[in-house]
């Protein structure tokens, strides 16, 4: 009789495995959006890995429900397109911005823009192996579109955490995946390299039906842990290990990681609304409050479901009590359009309110001399924005993509866990890795920041008047919607763009404040198409002059800094 216990596996024709029968080139923690993306295009590329995860069953977040174009580009790129199918995922195309009486829509680009197509609609592409497809200047494949736009997704973010596992088990043949809690991390007593993971198993008899593997929770998913069963303990060694545990990651802290302090912003708090329309359809909204930001988008077609997500600042208010309620019915419904209003309140008073921290987390370079060797954190255990933007899982698929790149079996790392044993090059990689994802995960860590500082609130009256600026330039449409927006999507993420269109926000609302005042001036009408008087104008214009520098300063203190944090090693 075999002394090693059996465990129950979740992996595609693998009903029981002996823990020491396994000799992953790679061992990933957490089987949330990153863990299963790096999982599968790792296993694409050649390498074997053990995929770990303390709860398969599906997760239930109000947070990671929509997914930008440039997300669903690159899961195009890694070969999961599919995983949105089946879903009851619903397209988005683009954002409407509502500030008081004022709604701005921001479409994402057209195709045919994206694509070089001419108006007169010839391509200038044609067919490639027999397929029609919209190609980009850099031979880029479009993911199909039924508005004729790039599109994102939302839907309910268990859905697609269970289709990503689905993925993984189904086509994903060099992936073991494990229902485990990873306890510790394995150092080598005499290098102190990490060479695997010691992690507690449920006896079989224990673990969960193969049905409730059909519908496989994130890692990072903030539901109260189940009592779990005495588990086995076991060790799992292998060359390299990636830590994906999510926004509460216990691993973050291990000496030699090197990670910053994250910073809670704000909460965000979730209920689902019935029975409402958008003020524009397939299009996400942003209602800009005097207290903050309150997002909302749809995240089922079947039941016409609804996410509202409203920003909080400080402490958050008690849900026992009803505080929490009081507190959004108050400072947030009486400013969110009309039509909305009534399906918010009955959602506040029949649903349990439930939030996310909304944290941020500046990356750290990996790989340095004096750093963690034989382990890489990804995903929100190693960077995190605000979620106003919703570009933290088209950072993390993108990450995924470079990262097997340098990962995959090669002429320096070659297929085979000895090839993954020299550290020195994989430690090479990852520091070139830390500056190839900044061409995306920068641009939007930075934008995401900077637009919160904007839309978070009336803290300060020189953010007031750069948020309006904002809504008015975002406005004139053409290029300064187009340019932003395209950063906001991740379909054309340039620094200097984000620069740019920055400052020129900035320039605009200084050129507001000159000919009308302030936001909340006494001296202006509360009739917009009624012109400031020009007499009015030239008296005030010295006072607002001097206090244009205060408000351009602001905006250096909301960018600035945090391209610095971005950008520093």
């Amino acid at each position: 009789m075999s002394t090693t216990p059996e465990v129950e596996v979740a992996s595609s024709g693998i009903d029981h495995v002996s823990i020491h029968s396994l000799q992953p080139e790679i061992i990933i923690i957490g089987a949330g959006v990153i863990g299963c993306a790096l999982a599968y295009s790792l296993c694409q590329s050649g390498r074997s890995v053990v995929l770990l995860e303390r709860d398969l069953s599906e997760p239930d977040r109000i947070v990671g429900e929509l997914l930008q174009p440039g997300g669903v580009a690159a899961l195009e790129e890694l070969g999961m397109a599919d995983v949105l199918d089946g879903i009851d995922a619903v397209p988005v195309e683009g954002y409407c911005i509502v500030s008081g009486e004022e709604k701005v829509g921001c479409p994402y680009p057209l195709l045919e823009d994206m694509a070089g197509i001419h108006q007169d609609g010839q391509e200038q592409t044609g067919k490639a192996n027999g397929i029609s497809a919209h190609i980009d200047k850099k031979g880029k494949w479009h993911v199909d579109s039924q508005s004729g736009k790039k599109e994102g997704r939302s839907f309910h973010h268990g859905k697609l955490i269970s289709s990503l596992r689905r993925k993984v088990l189904n086509q994903a043949k060099n992936v073991t995946v494990l229902e485990a809690t990873v306890k510790d991390l394995v150092f080598c007593e005499h290098t102190n390299r990490v060479i695997g993971v010691s992690a507690s198993f449920k006896p079989a008899s224990t673990t969960s039906s193969g049905e409730g593997r059909g519908n496989v929770g994130n890692s990072d998913d903030t539901r109260e842990s189940r009592p779990q069963p005495t588990g086995i303990v076991k060790r799992i060694y292998a060359p390299i290990t990636i830590i994906a545990d999510g926004c509460f990651s216990k691993f973050r802290l291990t000496p030699g990681t090197r990670t910053p302090t994250p910073k809670t912003r704000s909460h965000f708090v979730g209920i689902i609304l019935e029975d409402c329309k958008l003020p524009i359809q397939n299009m996400g909204t942003v209602c800009l409050t005097p207290s903050g930001p309150v997002l909302l988008y749809q995240i089922g077609r079947e039941k016409g479901e609804v996410r509202m997500l409203v920003d909080v600042k400080g402490k958050l208010p008690s849900v026992g009590d009803g505080s929490l309620k009081r507190h959004i019915e108050t400072n947030y419904v009486p400013h969110l359009p009309a039509e909305l209003q009534s399906p918010v309140l009955s959602a506040l008073a029949t649903q349990r309110l439930r939030s996310m921290p909304n944290t941020f987390l500046p990356p750290s370079i990996q790989g340095l001399s004096n750093h963690l060797s034989g382990a890489i954190l990804v995903g929100d255990a190693y960077n995190m924005r605000h979620p106003l933007t919703g570009g933290g899982m088209t950072v993390a698929f993108n990450d995924a993509i470079i990262l097997t790149r340098y990962l995959k079996p090669s002429e320096q790392l070659p297929s085979g866990r000895a090839g993954l044993e020299d550290w020195d090059k994989v430690s090479e990689y990852l520091r070139e890795w830390f500056w190839e994802r900044k061409k995306l995960s920068g641009v939007v860590n930075v934008l995401s920041m900077a637009l919160y500082s904007l839309f978070g609130g009336a803290d300060e009256p020189e953010l007031e008047v750069l948020r309006e600026g904002c809504v008015k330039y975002l406005g004139m449409g053409g290029e300064r919607v187009a340019g932003p927006i395209g950063l906001l999507s991740a379909l054309t993420p340039a620094p200097l763009m984000l620069f740019y269109h920055f400052f020129s926000v900035a320039f605009y609302s200084i050129f507001l404040l000159l000919i009308k005042g302030p936001p909340n001036s006494s001296l202006r009408s509360t009739k917009s198409n009624v012109v400031l008087n020009p007499l009015l104008i030239l008296l005030t214009l010295p006072l607002n002059l001097i206090y244009s520098i205060k408000v351009f300063w602001t905006a250096c203190v909301v960018l600035l800094p945090v391209i610095y944090t971005e950008f520093r090693v």
